[in-house]
């Protein structure tokens, strides 16, 4: 099982929910099934196994399932809240990248619509809500943003947010590469601070292990961007940043 990996949508989506609540309880946190998902169809299975609902394109031996605790230790956030931002999403057709959602007895389903019904499984899901990707191709290799930075940040808070990190990656280059490893949160000013942490330049496979970490964090961010016309994201980087807009924009080149 040490070659499984999580299909790259969920990635993004987990660490969207870090990116939010970096505090997070992490407890009931799971990706990977354990001995008694092994024996049944599941999507916390990695998908060679043939113990899945359904079969995806490629041969990755990739899991389909992320389960992220329902304690976000977030002013004003909740795991509810969170739901009906990505489950509101889904059902407008904004986004398409889940299969199910199942939090605290009921369940969610692309197959009805995303209509909340009740949830009878072993577990209630009480402590954690479980997400299942599709094994579309395109869905599973979709990073972009997940709606939860978007729906919290002001546009100050994502344009500092966006300029510290291609600050950031800038002075990374030179190193080789870099990672987020934490996200810092001011107690007076609750705002977010994105730090970068990186590796030596020789130490390739932690390198390629955290690559995937480090884009679709990045791409949480600056996917918001992406929702935007180019004239708001012109005017409002002029607003938030001032002189060091013109940099941003150099640093995007």
């Amino acid at each position: 099982m040490a070659d499984w990996m999580l299909v790259p949508c969920l990635v993004a989506l987990r660490a969207e929910f870090d990116v939010l609540a970096p505090g997070r309880d992490r407890a009931s946190d799971g990706a990977l099934g354990d001995r008694a998902h092994a024996r049944t169809s599941s999507d916390h299975n990695p998908d060679e196994t043939g113990a899945t609902p359904y079969e995806d394109a490629d041969h990755l031996d990739e899991v389909h399932a992320i389960d992220v605790d329902d304690d976000l230790r977030t002013s004003g956030w909740s795991m509810n809240r969170a739901l009906r931002i990505i489950i509101e999403r889904h059902r407008a057709g904004h986004d398409d990248r889940l299969q199910n959602v199942i939090y605290d007895r009921r369940i969610w389903s692309r197959s009805w619509g995303w209509t909340a019904r009740a949830y009878r499984g072993a577990s209630s899901h009480t402590e954690h809500a479980h997400f299942s990707a599709r094994y579309t191709t395109a869905q599973e290799r979709d990073t972009r943003a997940w709606g939860l930075l978007e729906d919290d940040m002001t546009e100050a808070d994502v344009m500092a947010a966006v300029y510290k990190a291609l600050e950031s990656e800038r002075g990374q280059r030179a190193l080789g590469a870099g990672a987020w490893n934490h996200v810092e949160v001011d107690p007076s000013s609750g705002r977010r601070d994105f730090r970068m942490g990186g590796w030596a330049r020789n130490d390739l496979a932690r390198a390629n292990q955290r690559m995937d970490i480090l884009t679709a964090r990045l791409d949480a961010i600056l996917a918001v961007l992406g929702q935007r016309p180019a004239e708001e994201i012109a005017a409002t980087l002029r607003r938030t940043l001032g002189d060091r807009a013109a940099e941003v924009g150099r640093l995007l080149v």
